[in-house]
């Protein structure tokens, strides 16, 4: 009894799980918990992260400790004595150096200041993915709103005419109608069959998507909050350059590219420390140990001990060019960084200009929808009262119908067309995307 209760309670919770109802902001949290291009983005910042701690350890002098043990046969040198013999000897060698680098033309102060940059940049490219996975999301997630309205109005579409075939069918039977009538509405029946499954490829193709970039694998149990969706409000404005200042400075897409220049300056202040001499200090001592020695061990590796101090000052002269080609390479990348800002400011400005454009355009579009909605309801109350009486046959019926079909499904296209679009270019400036 108790495991038919446990196995009762995992079929509710794995019920449950399946019929989750997804919010626009469960989709999009989920995305960005999961997705493994942002994973990967921030494994990115990673990198860099410990490319910076690298910079900064460079300040550093370098410690370094080795020692040998050799064993000697036949005619060697005696390091105690320096006379040769065909003794054997046991020699144990231990040294430490250390060194460090006291001036290297500011080189290591432009690689810190370059990796600091790096991080920065990483950080954004990764703001950048998400704002591009979160307005991809909200376009799926109002693509499957639309399809699930469209699914909604011809499958009542579908049931209405369903009625009307059988009220048909029993006047035709009854000698009170032609059968032409009868095979008209039937020809409708199924051409609001197909529509009815054209309906429900879009809104199943539709789910996929979105599953798709949520990273779901049972796309048909993806469920939505159902929303009552009002056009948003629209407002015609003169430019959008108020809008575009905004722009650039939010979007992360723009602060990389920025970031890029002032990168590719440090790469250059870098190649530039090159013609400049390196100044280090270096010191190392060394001691050894002869097994075949009188002497005990401590008081040998005091007495062996030695000592050395070094500065050294290194001048660089010719190296055949390598520093000049770096140099150009560096004020090219320079270049190219300035161009591909400006490359990025001049797309941003464009999709800014057609995202504007869009507004228009959809806002026009929605309101003609609206007045052709309005005239073919009234066209089809009009053809439907006629019918009912028998002055029209079923023929025009239907063609009004279709009519009426055909411009509901327009405007509710045009109506989240118009709301997709005007989210689409708020997000530019508040990078906000909510419904």
């Amino acid at each position: 009894m108790k495991l038919v209760s446990i196995l009762a309670l995992i079929f509710s919770f794995s019920s449950l799980h399946a019929q989750q109802i997804w919010s626009l902001e469960d989709c999009i949290a989920h995305a960005l918990t999961n997705n493994i291009s942002l994973k990967q983005a921030e494994l990115n910042i990673d990198i860099k992260e410990s490319l910076h701690l690298q910079s900064k350890l460079q300040f550093l002098p370098s410690i370094n400790a080795s020692n040998s043990f050799n064993q000697n046969k036949g005619l060697v040198e005696n390091p105690l004595t320096n006379i040769r013999s065909t003794t054997e000897t046991s020699i144990l060698n231990l040294s430490y150096s250390t060194n460090f680098t006291l001036f290297s033309g500011f080189k290591n102060v432009n690689q810190l200041k370059k990796a600091a940059t790096e991080v920065l940049r990483s950080t954004y490219d990764l703001e950048t993915a998400k704002n591009d996975l979160i307005s991809s999301i909200a376009l799926s997630y109002l693509q499957i709103l639309f399809n699930h309205e469209l699914y909604s109005t011809s499958e009542k579409q579908l049931l209405l005419t369903q009625t009307q075939e059988t009220r048909i069918n029993t006047l035709v039977d009854a000698g009170s109608l032609a059968r032409g009538e009868l095979l008209n509405i039937q020809s409708q029946l199924a051409l609001e069959e197909q529509q009815l499954v054209q309906a429900e490829n879009q809104l199943t193709l539709s789910k996929l998507q979105l599953a798709q970039l949520l990273d779901l694998e049972n796309y048909r149990n993806l469920n939505l909050l159902k929303l009552d969706l009002e056009v948003v409000d629209f407002e015609i404005q003169e430019n959008i350059d108020l809008d575009f200042e905004k722009a650039l400075s939010t979007q992360s897409s723009i602060k990389s590219a920025e970031l890029e220049i002032e990168s590719a300056q440090y790469d250059l202040k870098i190649a530039q420390s090159s013609h400049m001499p390196t100044l280090s200090w270096a010191t190392s001592i060394n001691t050894f140990y002869v097994k075949e020695a009188e002497d005990m061990f401590k008081e040998q590796l005091t007495n062996n001990q030695r000592s050395s101090q070094i500065i050294s000052l290194n001048i660089p002269i010719f190296n055949k060019w390598a520093t000049r080609t770096s140099i150009k390479q560096s004020k090219i990348q320079i270049e190219n960084s300035l161009l591909n800002t400006q490359q990025a400011k001049n797309k941003l400005r464009k999709n800014m200009e057609q995202g504007y454009t869009d507004q228009i355009a959809a806002y026009k579009k929605h309101n003609a929808a609206k007045k052709a909605i309005l005239a073919y309801k009234e066209s089809f109350t009009y053809i439907n009262t006629r019918y009912t009486l028998g002055m029209v046959n079923s023929y025009e019926f239907n063609e009004a119908k279709n009519q009426l079909i055909k411009a509901e499904s327009d405007a509710l296209q045009a109506k989240y067309d118009l709301i997709f679009k005007v989210k689409l270019y708020e997000f530019y400036t508040s990078l906000k995307f909510e419904l």
